[in-house]
């Protein structure tokens, strides 16, 4: 599974760059590919597990990480694949959250 691996992947480098190796952190770019990765592979799981990365980049004290929005659009795909009946609310839910980060600057 590509989402899956994808964030393990994403894990070992966080792992790696807390442990001293600074040309292994993952930046903004390895987060939305990882999402991405949810996103192609379909299915309501798959769409949560994006939405999980998105909020890890949301809550995270490194301001390079912070979601662009490639980052909202990729778990806004994600849930449109996902076949999942509230597949309409849970994207506006991830909308509305970037539209108020915006306004937050």
């Amino acid at each position: 599974d590509a989402g899956f691996q994808a964030e393990c992947v994403l894990n070992r480098m966080l792992e790696r760059s807390k442990q001293g190796f600074t040309n292994v952190e993952p930046d903004i770019n390895s987060y939305n590919t990882v999402m991405n990765a949810w996103a192609k592979t379909g299915g309501v799981d798959s769409a949560k597990r994006a939405k999980a990365i998105l909020e890890r980049m949301e809550n995270s004290s490194n301001k390079r990480i912070h979601p662009n929005t490639v980052s909202y659009s990729t778990v806004l795909d994600a849930w449109a694949r996902s076949g999942s009946k509230d597949a309409g609310f849970q994207a506006e839910c991830v909308l509305n959250r970037m539209l108020e980060r915006s306004k937050q600057g």
